[in-house]
C-alpha cells in the first residue's frame, strides 16, 4: 500500500523548525551538563550529600543550606539516584525539573492567550539560551519559581484571582525573586477590587510549603528568615545583573550610599508603575496584561540593587510570549534585546568579565523602553481615555 502524505506544507515546515530547535537544545544540554560551577561544588552537592547521609526526612530536623525548603525537598526526592549517576548530574536533573515545569506553564499561558500550536511553541522554550544555561550549566533552580509565576499570570488573564494568589504563594516559597512580579499582582488586586480576604491566600500558601520542614524539626523562626539572610549575603550594588547599577559598579560607584540611592529610585519607579496602571488595568486586553506583567520584572531587576545575572529569567520568558501573541511591527526586538542582555550577564558571570554584564545593560534598558512605549501606544489606540502623561 502507498502512503499519501496529506499534511499541509505549513504544518510540515513548522514541525521541521521545531525539530531543529529541539535538536539544538538537546545538543547544548548534553554539552553543558558535565560542567561543574562553584555553586554546585560548594553548595548544592554538599546539601545533597547531607540529605543522603542524614536521611530524606531527618535532614530537615536542623537548618541547612541557604535556600528555601521546597528546593531541598526536590534534592531529597532525588536521593535514590545517588551512586547511579554523578552528583553534578543529579543536581542538574533537579534543576531541569524546573525548566520542564516552566515549559508546561508557558504552554498554559499560551492557551490562555488563545495561541495556536501552543504545545510545540512551549517545547521550543526548552531551547531558550538563558533557560538552558540556568539549569544545564549553572544547575540553578530559577525556573522553579518562574513556572508558578507564569501560572499566576495565566490566572490573572483568566480572572481567577484565588488561583493567582495561590500560585504566587507557591512561587514565593521557592525563590525570593517572586517579588519582581509583585507590582503586577498588586495592580490586578487593586484594579479589580479583589476581596481582601483572598489576599491571605498568598501568605498561607507560602507557609504551607514550609510546613514539611517545620514538621521535621526545622525551627519556624529560621524558616521565616531565610530570605532576610540571603539579602545580606552580598554587598555589591549589582551581582552581574545587566542593569544600570552594574554600569555604576564598573565605574567605581559601589558604596552603600549608591545602593541606598538605587533602592529609592526603584521604589519610586514601582510606585509610578502602580499609580499609572491601577486606574486602567481593569480595561486591559490579555496582550496588554502580558506587556504589563513583562514590564514589572524589567523595572524591578533593572533598578533594584544587588540583582544577580539570573534575575531577568522571568522577563526572558515573558518577552518570548509577547513576541508570539503580538502582531505589532518590530515586536521581535523585545525578546532579542532581553535575551541579549541576559546572555551578556550570564557570560559576564561565567567568564569572570563583569564588564560584559555592564554591557548587557544597554539592550536590557532598550527592551524596557520598548515595552513601556508599546504599552502606552496600544492603550492609546484601544481607548484614548486610558492614557495620561507619565
Amino acid at each position: 500500500m502507498f502512503h499519501i502524505d496529506i499534511t499541509p506544507p505549513q504544518a510540515r515546515i513548522r514541525g521541521s523548525i521545531v525539530a531543529i530547535i529541539l535538536l539544538f537544545g538537546a545538543y547544548w544540554h548534553a554539552a553543558l551538563f558535565p560542567l561543574v560551577t562553584t555553586d554546585i561544588a560548594n553548595d548544592y552537592i554538599p546539601w545533597f550529600d547531607h540529605i543522603v547521609d542524614t536521611g530524606a526526612i531527618a535532614a530537615f530536623a536542623k537548618p541547612f543550606g541557604a535556600y528555601s525548603p521546597p528546593y531541598l525537598y526536590l534534592l531529597a526526592l532525588a536521593t535514590p539516584l545517588k551512586g547511579l549517576v554523578a552528583d553534578v548530574i543529579i543536581v542538574k536533573i533537579v534543576a531541569m525539573i524546573g525548566n520542564l515545569a516552566a515549559a508546561a506553564a508557558f504552554w498554559r499561558l499560551l492557551q490562555a492567550l488563545r495561541i495556536d500550536d501552543a504545545p510545540r511553541l512551549a517545547m521550543c522554550l526548552l531551547a531558550l539560551p538563558s533557560l538552558m544555561i540556568n539549569a544545564a550549566m549553572l544547575g540553578q533552580s530559577d525556573a522553579m519559581y518562574v513556572a508558578p509565576v507564569l501560572m499566576a499570570i495565566t490566572a490573572a488573564i483568566e480572572r481567577r484571582h484565588r488561583a493567582m494568589l495561590g500560585w504566587c504563594g507557591f512561587a514565593l516559597a521557592i525563590k525570593m525573586q517572586t517579588v519582581l512580579i509583585g507590582p503586577f499582582i498588586l495592580v490586578i488586586l487593586i484594579a479589580r477590587q479583589v476581596p481582601l480576604q483572598y489576599w491571605l491566600i498568598t501568605p498561607l500558601t507560602y507557609l504551607a510549603a514550609l510546613m514539611p520542614a517545620w514538621a521535621a524539626g526545622w525551627p519556624i523562626d529560621d524558616l521565616l528568615t531565610v530570605y532576610f539572610r540571603q539579602a545580606t549575603t552580598f554587598n555589591d550594588i549589582a551581582r552581574n545583573a545587566p542593569n544600570i547599577w552594574m554600569v555604576a559598579r564598573e565605574l567605581g560607584f559601589n558604596s552603600n550610599v549608591v545602593a541606598g540611592l538605587a533602592s529609592v529610585i526603584a521604589i519610586g519607579a514601582i510606585a509610578a508603575y502602580l499609580a499609572r496602571y491601577i486606574a486602567t488595568a481593569r480595561h486591559f486586553t490579555p496582550e496588554m496584561l502580558l506587556r504589563l506583567a513583562l514590564l514589572a520584572p524589567l523595572i524591578g531587576a533593572g533598578l533594584l540593587p544587588r540583582m544577580h545575572e539570573r534575575y531577568f529569567l522571568l522577563a526572558d520568558i515573558l518577552s518570548v510570549a509577547l513576541a508570539i501573541i503580538s502582531r505589532a511591527p518590530g515586536v521581535w526586538k523585545v525578546p532579542v534585546a532581553v535575551q541579549l542582555g541576559s546572555l551578556f550577564g550570564l557570560f559576564g558571570y561565567g567568564m569572570g568579565l563583569p564588564w560584559l554584564a555592564a554591557l548587557g545593560a544597554i539592550p536590557m534598558i532598550f527592551a524596557t523602553w520598548l515595552v513601556l512605549q508599546s504599552l502606552l501606544h496600544q492603550a492609546a489606540n484601544d481607548n484614548p481615555l486610558l492614557v495620561r502623561p507619565l
